[in-house]
């Protein structure tokens, strides 16, 4: 009785615990950069190389905070804009689910945008993927996390 209890109640304090920001912020950190690098070989200008433009924790409050991330990288022009577009929020899709994600809603398809947000079942990340067109076609990739326990 006395070792049911005590098996009981670690398996109860570990489940309790839930992720602090340093791993959930290790995970945007690996999938952010996995994606976009991915990205950028796939969909990218020649030679194109990421660019990590944040990478900073912000302050929830209550001793809490998030970890936001923002890459970018410049994408191919194509002789259809809108198949171009149409053609890498697929592949950007496919990149990001690779990690686990899911979609949240269909993509927002606008002229020359467009966007989708995934959110990874079992973590407390989030991807933003915004595809412009256009004259200087790009990927940009915000990442965040909820606002978490630092430690």
């Amino acid at each position: 009785m006395r070792i049911l209890l005590i098996c009981t109640l670690a398996l109860l304090s570990g489940c309790a615990r839930g992720p602090t920001l340093s791993e959930a912020a290790d995970r945007l950190e690996h999938d952010s950069r996995s994606v976009i690098d991915a990205g950028a070989r796939r969909l990218g200008t020649p030679g194109a190389r990421p660019k990590v433009l944040f990478n900073a924790s912000r302050q929830c409050g209550d001793g809490k905070a998030r970890q936001v991330w923002r890459g970018t990288v410049p994408l191919r022009h194509g002789p259809d804009p809108r198949a171009a577009l149409d053609n890498a929020t697929d592949v950007s899709i496919g990149l990001v689910r690779a990690h686990g994600y899911r979609l949240e809603s269909p993509p927002a398809i606008e002229h020359r945008l467009r966007t989708f947000a995934m959110a990874h079942d079992g973590s407390d990340v989030r991807i933003v993927v915004r595809l412009r067109g256009g004259h200087h076609p790009a990927m940009q990739l915000d990442a965040s996390t909820l606002c978490l326990p630092r430690t």
